[in-house]
C-alpha cells in the first residue's frame, strides 16, 4: 500500500533501516566505551537499563552484573556503571568535576509554571550552592534539639495507637511511613497531616508520591525522552489533556497555604516560640531578606516530598532485620533497659541519650548499609576533561553511577559476610577498617551532594526505635518468610507485618 502511494519507498524504508543499524554500530563502538565490559544489548540499547529497573529489583540487577562482569560495565550506549569504592571520592567528592545528569529531572516539581528546582534536583553547582547556604545551619546537627518536641508529640500519637491495637497484626509498613510523613510536616510548619490518627493515607498524598516514582523509574532510564517531557510539563496545551497526574501539585498547595497561615499570625507565633523549620526560615529572611519566596516555597516543599520517604525506609529496615535476627533483638533490647534502669532516659528518649546507646547505633547504620533509602544508582557526567574510572579513560559527557546496594556488598571493606545483618562489624572493627567503613557508606550520598536531610533522619531514627522496645515487644505476624521490596528510585518495602504486646517496665 505505502509503496503504491509513496515512489520508492522500498529503497526509502532500506536507506532508513541501513542509517538505524549503522547507528547503533557506531554508539556500540564510541571512543572510550567499546572496550568496557557488559551485556551486548546495553551497548546499542536503552532497553536493558530499563529492563534492569522495570520490576522494582533494580538493586539486585546491579549486584548481579557487577558479580558476573567486574567493576566497571557498560549498561547502556553512554552509561557505565561503577563498583569500585576507590571511585567514590573521585566522582562525588568536594570538588569533584563530575555534574549530575537530567535523570534528576524527572523529580523536579513545576511550581508557577517554571520547572523549581530543589537542591537534590539542581544540576546547576553554583545554583544548589545558592539553595543550601540559606538552610544549612538550619539542617545541622546542633539544631536538631530545636526539632526534637515534634517528634515526640509524633511519637506519643503512635504510641497510643500501639496501645488501641496491640496484639493485632499490624502492617508496620504504612505505619512507619504515616509516622515519619506526620514528623516531617511537623518539623517543617508545625502541622501534623493526621496520618496516624486517620490510620490511612490522607488525600493520597503517599500514594501521589508513589505514582510519581513509577514514572520516575521508567522515564529516568530513557535520557532522549526525558528534556521533551520537560518541555511538554510547561506547555499549557499538553497539560490540559491531562496525561501525566501532576503528583506534587497538592504538596505546593500545602506548602503555600501555610506559608500564609505562618505570616497571618507571625505575632503570635513569635510569642508561643516557634521552633519549626518555617519559622526559622521565616526568622532567617528577616534578619537577611536573602530568601525569596520561590526559594521558600523550594525548601519547604522538598522537605515533605523527600523527608518521609527516606526514614520511612530506614526505619522499616531496622524493624525487620532487629525483630528477623533473634540474637541482634536481645542485645539491643538489653542495651536500652539498662540505659533505662540507669535513669539514662528520659520520658521521651532524647538525640544526645540514643548517641549513648552504641549497639543501637550500630543496628542503624548496619540496617541503613544493608538497606539504603535510595535503590538506584546516582547518575553522574565526566567532566570536559575527560576521567580515568577503573583503569579506563572516559570521555566527557559519559554517564557513570555507583550504586549504594551494590558497594555496601563489597566484602573488601565490610568483611566476608557483607550480604549479612551483623551490627557487631561497626564495634568490633580495627580504626583503620572503620575509617574505610564510614568513607564509603552512601545511604545519604557522599561530598557537597550529601543528602543535608540527614540529622533529621539518624535523629528520628535514634529516638523513636528505642522507644518503641522500650514499650512494646514486636514479633513477626505475616504469613510470608520475608517482606517485599520495589526500588523506584527510593528502595521502598512492604509486607512487614508484625504484633505488639505491652512490655513491663524493666
Amino acid at each position: 500500500m505505502f509503496q503504491d502511494l509513496v515512489p520508492g519507498f522500498d529503497a526509502l524504508a532500506v536507506g532508513l533501516l541501513a542509517l538505524l543499524i549503522l547507528d547503533y554500530i557506531r554508539v556500540s563502538l564510541r571512543q572510550g566505551l567499546r572496550t568496557l565490559p557488559g551485556p551486548v544489548l546495553a551497548r546499542f540499547s536503552y532497553l536493558y537499563r530499563l529492563l534492569m529497573v522495570y520490576n522494582g529489583d533494580g538493586p539486585a540487577n546491579y549486584l548481579k552484573i557487577h558479580q558476573k562482569y567486574g567493576p566497571i560495565v557498560r549498561v547502556g550506549p553512554n552509561e557505565v556503571s561503577v563498583a569500585d569504592p576507590k571511585m567514590i571520592p573521585v566522582i562525588y567528592g568536594i570538588g569533584s568535576k563530575f555534574t549530575k545528569t537530567p535523570f534528576y529531572d524527572t523529580m523536579a516539581p513545576v511550581y508557577q509554571g517554571e520547572v523549581m528546582d530543589s537542591m537534590f534536583t539542581a544540576r546547576d553547582p553554583i545554583y544548589h550552592k545558592h539553595l543550601k547556604s540559606s538552610v544549612s545551619q538550619i539542617f545541622s546537627m546542633t539544631n536538631m534539639k530545636n526539632f526534637e518536641v515534634y517528634t515526640d508529640e509524633c511519637t506519643q500519637i503512635f504510641m497510643d495507637a500501639m496501645l488501641d491495637l496491640e496484639n493485632q497484626s499490624l502492617d508496620f509498613s504504612k505505619w512507619l511511613q504515616w509516622y515519619a510523613f506526620d514528623v516531617i510536616s511537623a518539623i517543617t510548619f508545625q502541622r501534623r497531616f493526621g496520618f496516624m490518627e486517620q490510620r490511612r493515607d490522607v488525600d493520597d498524598m503517599i500514594g501521589k508520591i508513589d505514582t510519581g516514582l513509577q514514572y520516575v523509574k521508567i522515564l529516568g532510564q530513557l535520557p532522549f525522552i526525558i528534556p521533551i517531557l520537560r518541555r511538554a510539563l510547561l506547555s499549557r496545551q499538553f497539560q490540559r489533556l491531562n496525561l501525566l497526574p501532576d503528583t506534587l501539585d497538592r504538596f505546593m498547595k500545602i506548602t503555600e497555604e501555610e506559608i500564609d497561615r505562618y505570616d497571618h499570625h507571625s505575632v503570635e507565633n513569635r510569642k508561643a516560640g516557634r521552633t519549626d523549620f518555617l519559622a526559622q526560615l521565616r526568622e532567617k529572611e528577616e534578619r537577611s531578606g536573602k530568601i525569596s519566596h520561590r526559594d521558600m516555597m523550594n525548601h519547604l516543599s522538598n522537605n515533605l516530598l523527600a523527608g518521609s520517604d527516606t526514614t520511612a525506609i530506614s526505619l522499616r529496615a531496622m524493624i525487620y532485620y532487629i525483630v528477623r535476627t533473634p540474637h541482634v533483638y536481645d542485645k539491643i533490647q538489653t542495651e536500652i533497659d539498662e540505659a533505662d534502669r540507669h535513669g539514662r532516659l528520659s520520658k521521651f528518649i532524647t538525640y544526645e541519650e540514643c548517641l549513648k546507646l552504641p549497639y543501637l547505633q550500630a543496628t542503624m547504620k548496619e540496617a541503613m548499609r544493608l538497606h539504603p533509602g535510595v535503590g538506584f544508582p546516582l547518575e553522574r557526567y565526566v567532566p570536559p576533561s575527560g576521567a580515568e574510572i577503573c583503569g579506563h579513560r572516559l570521555p566527557a559527557g559519559t554517564n557513570v553511577s555507583i550504586s549504594a546496594p551494590v558497594i555496601h556488598q563489597i566484602k573488601d571493606i565490610y568483611g566476608e559476610d557483607a550480604d549479612c545483618f551483623r551490627p557487631e562489624r561497626w564495634l568490633e572493627a580495627s580504626p583503620e577498617s572503620l575509617k574505610a567503613m564510614d568513607r564509603y557508606f552512601l545511604s545519604f550520598g557522599h561530598g557537597a551532594r550529601t543528602c543535608i536531610g540527614k540529622n533529621i533522619s539518624i535523629m528520628e531514627m535514634g529516638k523513636f526505635v528505642p522507644q518503641l522496645l522500650r514499650h512494646f515487644k514486636i514479633s513477626w505476624a505475616s504469613p510470608l518468610p520475608e517482606w517485599r521490596t520495589h526500588a523506584s528510585w527510593f528502595w521502598k518495602q512492604s509486607g512487614l507485618i508484625v504484633r505488639l504486646e505491652r512490655r513491663v517496665a524493666p
